[in-house]
């Protein structure tokens, strides 16, 4: 035994501690409080790349969408097989065009849901009236059709007001239906009603500036849905835009914008449309190159007395989009929530005493 300074002693039986490669390469054991506190910001992390990955997940689901659906066919019923291209996502626009037969309705929706005003047509989201429709006087688009695009826009179109196609198949094909005149001013206010509902933005087409027909279709679709019971609970705020296209318009007409624009006012009197600045717009023919023909040299271009028609459809499309988003309902709604209120919306329209009672009144 061997006496150490500070009174120690030595223990000569404790073998010696050997470090070894293995041991040197180990890592160290941490503590709990020290693991957590590190991670705590790797948390925030996760938590909200799991967020986004929930997003991904719930707008992969939608299907690729090429061309429009058919929600209301041509017997005017429901149809269920739009919910596939709709996710649940809240943060959406739902667009309706509206007008006369053969006014660019389908063209127009086609090309604020992303075509080109230069492309070839069948690339169009709806079919564009065809030469052969246009010939016959038969209108293309029968019922409602939806498109959606990619930045979560649902536009839909509709089939033409007071059509007199329509009419046609209605005196010579429905043998069952007493006065085609009155029901075809029924479909065509169950349209704007059911529009009136389900739409951020109503855009109104039509080809003629001083056409009264509209106007006073849409200020009697109001005064019924202001009286209907299944839509008393659509307060002003929920009131959708409405904005008037004027197509295929020509020097004289863009000279005047400013008294048709007195004139659409005085038309839209007492109306819920007259309270706001009147959102019109036109837009020349969008005359589009012969294939094959030779363009004409610039000294040969002569002033139209408008802007092109790019220009024009580029300010309606900026106007459209940023439009503030009115509620649709009480709550929040998803693309799909929105498509079976709209389902809804629809039946209670079918089901509609005014309606009903308007179309008595109308026969009478």
């Amino acid at each position: 035994m061997v006496e150490q300074s500070g009174g120690g002693k030595r223990n000569n039986n404790k073998p010696p501690t050997i470090l070894t490669k293995e041991h040197r390469d180990r890592p160290k054991e941490q503590s709990y409080d020290s693991h957590s506190s590190k991670n705590h910001g790797g948390g925030r992390v996760h938590k909200k790349a799991s967020i986004q990955q929930q997003l991904l997940n719930k707008l992969s689901v939608a299907s690729e969408m090429a061309h429009s659906t058919p929600i209301l066919d041509h017997q005017l019923q429901w149809v269920d097989k739009g919910v596939e291209f709709l996710t649940d996502n809240k943060d959406f626009c739902v667009v309706g065009v509206v007008g006369g037969q053969g006014v660019g309705k389908s063209t127009i929706a086609s090309m604020l849901a992303g075509a080109r005003p230069t492309g070839a047509r069948r690339s169009y989201m709806f079919w564009p009236q065809s030469r052969d429709a246009r010939e016959t006087g038969v209108n293309q688009t029968f019922g409602v059709y939806m498109a959606v695009s990619t930045e979560r826009f649902i536009f839909l179109d509709t089939q033409p007001l007071m059509s007199h196609s329509l009419l046609d198949n209605l005196m010579y094909s429905d043998r069952s239906v007493d006065d085609p005149d009155t029901q075809i001013e029924i479909q065509s206010l169950q349209m704007l009603m059911f529009l009136r509902q389900v739409c951020h933005v109503i855009i109104v087409i039509s080809d003629w500036s001083v056409d009264p027909t509209i106007p006073n279709l849409i200020k009697t679709a109001e005064i019924l849905s202001a009286q209907s019971t299944e839509n008393n609970n659509i307060r002003e705020e929920r009131v959708p835009h409405m904005v008037f296209v004027y197509n295929f318009s020509d020097r004289s007409d863009f000279m005047q914008c400013e008294a048709h624009k007195r004139t659409l006012k005085t038309l839209l009197k007492h109306s819920e449309g007259s309270k706001d600045a009147v959102m019109a717009y036109w837009l020349p023919d969008n005359k589009l190159p012969v294939r094959g023909a030779t363009p004409p040299p610039p000294q040969y271009l002569q002033y139209q007395g408008h802007s092109s028609f790019q220009f024009c459809f580029e300010q309606l499309r900026n106007r459209v989009f940023s439009l503030p988003r009115r509620a649709l309902s009480s709550h929040p709604l998803s693309e799909r929530g929105w498509f079976h209120m709209s389902a809804r919306a629809w039946d209670s329209l079918q089901k509609s005493q005014n309606l009903s009672e308007y179309a008595r009144l109308l026969s009478s």
